[in-house]
């Protein structure tokens, strides 16, 4: 992993949240993140949080809506540090209550 991190100049990498009943990021629709939102642990170790020094991309969150359905919160990483790539761990989720859930679609790094 090294080296693909030494000959890259920059990696993108996309995180999808599916959930029932359970928001992750933001409260409401305002799309701002929550004081419990999740936050992720880059290869390096670093943390990417919603109000740390390096922040991921939000395209999409609907999980704040509780209506019995299935939606989805989507991240981009997308950076100029590649040793930052792959994401390594997700933290701070919910715990599932009865009539809720989740499940990560991780998906793969590009290294450019």
């Amino acid at each position: 992993m090294n080296f693909i991190h030494l000959l890259s100049s920059e990696a993108v990498q996309l995180l999808t949240i599916h959930c029932l009943n359970m928001p992750v990021w933001a409260a409401g629709p305002s799309r701002a993140p929550s004081p419990s939102a999740m936050h992720f642990k880059a290869w390096n170790g670093q943390m990417i949080e919603a109000r740390g020094l390096i922040q991921p991309d939000l395209l999409k969150d609907e999980c704040w809506m509780t209506d019995g359905r299935w939606h989805q919160t989507q991240f981009r990483f997308q950076t100029q540090e590649p040793g930052l790539l792959p994401i390594v761990d997700v933290l701070n989720l919910p715990s599932a209550k009865p009539g809720s859930s989740y499940h990560l679609e991780v998906g793969p790094v590009c290294f450019l």
